[in-house]
Parts: C-alpha cells; structure tokens; sequence
C-alpha cells in the first residue's frame, strides 16, 4: 500500500508538470487545485486499488492452440486449472459458477494444476472445492498434481497455528470425487498422450525429484509427452528429454505489481507461452491469487489448450 501510494503520488506530480509547463490550458486548471489539496493522488491510488480488486474477482477463459504430428486424426482439449486457494481471498460462489463455464467447454482431459487448496481453507471448504471439481465432465478424466500450498506446509498462514485437514483427509477428498493424482507417476491417455504428474518442487527447485526419464522409463517417446510441474522449473531438462509441453502454475503473473516485471526482468518465467527447442510450456496466472484480495498483474483465469 506503501508503494501504490509513492506510485499515486508520483503520477499526480507527473500530471501537475505537464499541466504547467506543457499543456497550459486554462480549462485545466482544475488539476492545480485537486493536486494542492493532495486529492488528485488520492484519486489515482483509489483507481489503483479498485481496479485490483476488481482484477480479483474477474475471471476469463485464456484459450492456446498447439499442433503436433505426433497424433494422427485426432484433436484434444486440456483444461488446465491452478491456484485457486479456494475459500480464502475470492468469493467462493465466483469459484462455483466459474466452474460451471467450464463445464460447458466439455474438454477432453482436465488438469488440476496445485495449490486448489491452502493453509487458511478449512476441511469443510476443502471437501466442497473438490467435490465440485468432481462434478466437471471429461471424455479421458481428470488429473491433479500437488502444488507447495496444498497440503499446508506453511504454520506461519494457519489462521489457528494448526492444520486444518490431514494429508489423508487430502487425498481421501480428491480421489473420492474421481479425481487421479499424480504424484511422479504417469498415465497413457487413447495411446496417444502420456501425462507425467511431477511432485511439487518445494521451493523453485529446492528438494530433489526423481528425473522425468525415470518416470517415463519405457514409455513410447512417439507419443505427445506432457510434464504437468506445479512451478516452471526443469524446463531445458524437460526439452532435453523430448517432452512436447509443460503446464505450469504458481506465479500468479506476479498478481500485483510490480512482482511480475520483476519476474520479467530477472528472466525468470512468469505468465504465458514460452518455447524450449520443441517443446512449448505454458504457465497460468491461476484461477485465484494468494494474499492480498486484490489483482493488477496478469489476469484471474483458467486455461484451455487445443492440441491439433
């Protein structure tokens, strides 16, 4: 809040300049008292804050096509949801009818992509974002992989100092609602596509994982490999290794500014399509955020990609 405040601030000294020495209208003048009485900057930072939390509850369908020649005569669709920290800072009925549309884009293969839940979702809101995850229809199923948040590994985030859900009450909820996991395992789909769900890198890459290849082992590389990786790491390793696509969450797209520039900046990835030789990675900004109730980076979203 601090920094949109310097930003507001700057903005309206910025205006003020150009006023005076630039523009010199009369019809301006206005702008001099409004930026006196510091109610220009206030302006601003209130444009800046509504604008965010209305970025928060405002979501859209991001929609990417790929073409392969690694499948003949057919054509998938893979709805790729991630981070939706479901009960903690976005209305949880936007949550509901935003899974409802997604109903009606009848995909072939649904991804759910980690962090569905977090340390403040309670048992209660756990089982019941699950089990409407349960209620979306597929032709192939639907597949979840774990994100750093899910199993509430963070004490500092409980809102009692305690866990609210077990690992076991975890996976018993998803499974129950004809969720698979996959957790460094794989799974074949029409012999076509080869789905390998990697366990959560912990911290960007902190903790060690079984490589790709080992959980590929014997799978035929012809088919259309799929590394399904909470956060975007291993992407040159996974190029290496003639995976075709990487689907990613966790960054948010920075959510609020300016933490996605500074993604950018660093060179780390952060929202969108990239390439690694022949291997395409998306990452979403998710279906939610994390913190703060508000968005001015990237956008509230759930993905769906054409696989031609």
């Amino acid at each position: 809040m601090t920094f949109y405040l310097f930003i507001s601030s700057l903005t309206a000294d910025s205006i003020r300049l150009i006023q005076k020495y630039l523009l010199k209208e009369k019809h301006l003048n206005f702008i001099t008292k409004i930026y006196k009485n510091g109610l220009l900057a206030a302006i601003i930072f209130a444009v800046i804050i509504i604008g965010s939390v209305y970025g928060m509850n405002h979501i859209e369908l991001t929609e990417y096509n790929l073409t392969t020649d690694k499948i003949d005569n057919e054509s998938y669709s893979i709805l790729f949801v991630s981070d939706v920290h479901y009960g903690t800072i976005q209305d949880t009925q936007l949550v509901k009818d935003s899974i409802l549309k997604m109903n009606k884009l009848k995909p072939d293969i649904i991804v759910l992509g980690g962090d569905i839940v977090d340390e403040r979702t309670t048992k209660e809101e756990m089982q019941e974002i699950f089990e409407e995850f349960g209620k979306l229809n597929s032709t192939y199923g639907t597949y979840y992989i774990f994100g750093n948040h899910d199993r509430q590994p963070y004490s500092t985030d409980y809102e009692n100092g305690n866990r609210t859900f077990t690992d076991s009450d975890l996976n018993q909820s998803i499974e129950e609602n004809g969720i698979k996991i996959l957790n460094d395992d794989k799974i074949t789909i029409n012999n076509d596509i080869v789905l390998v769900g990697r366990s959560d890198a912990a911290w960007e890459d902190s903790v060690n994982r079984i490589d790709v290849d080992e959980i590929l082992n014997e799978s035929d590389l012809s088919k259309y490999l799929i590394v399904l990786d909470h956060q975007a790491v291993e992407d040159e390793e996974n190029a290496k290794e003639d995976i075709d696509l990487q689907l990613s969450g966790h960054t948010h797209g920075g959510q609020m500014f300016p933490y996605g520039m500074m993604y950018d900046l660093t060179g780390r990835l952060n929202y969108g399509e990239y390439e690694f030789g022949d291997m395409k990675q998306i990452i979403s900004s998710g279906l939610t955020g994390w913190g703060w109730p508000m968005r001015n980076e990237a956008k509230c979203e759930y993905v769906l990609i054409n696989i031609n």
